[in-house]
């Protein structure tokens, strides 16, 4: 009875919204930035805690407009900052007509506890530099510029 008792007490602790290990929010903020600079709505939505917030959508859907056709490179390992993660990136557009646009910045990502495992509970890009050149700037030497 006792042991019955205990493991009853031990299996209602497990699969609530406890915090997430640190591993997991890490591995969470790695896997959402990959998807997010990737293109790939579908992934990027089904690491949201709520997949069907409008808010949410909408900035997930918008954040990876921009990536789908030239990806870019994320920064890894993704580094604590107080509650958040942070996730360098570093990425190119270009253009049929030569133009270019290169934009490094940080993905901030907020971690929550769900029924799932970790989630993503919301994400900004800061940071954000944007640089616009065109394919002639890249073939003068420095000494011409």
């Amino acid at each position: 009875m006792i042991a019955c008792l205990v493991l009853v007490t031990a299996l209602s602790g497990c699969g609530g919204n406890h915090t997430p290990s640190e591993a997991a929010q890490r591995v969470l903020a790695e896997r959402f930035a990959a998807a997010l600079f990737r293109g790939d709505v579908m992934e990027a939505r089904a690491l949201l805690v709520r997949g069907d917030e409008p808010a949410l959508d909408f900035l997930v859907r918008r954040a990876t407009l921009r990536w789908q056709r030239d990806h870019a490179s994320v920064d890894l390992p993704a580094r604590r900052d107080s509650d958040r993660w942070v996730v360098g990136y570093s990425g190119r557009h270009t253009f049929r007509d030569g133009r270019f646009v290169t934009e490094t910045g940080d993905l901030v990502v907020l971690v929550a506890p769900s029924d799932a495992g970790a989630r993503v509970r919301y994400f900004t890009l800061s940071h954000v530099s944007t640089r616009f050149s065109t394919h002639h700037d890249s073939q003068l030497l420095p000494s011409k510029r």
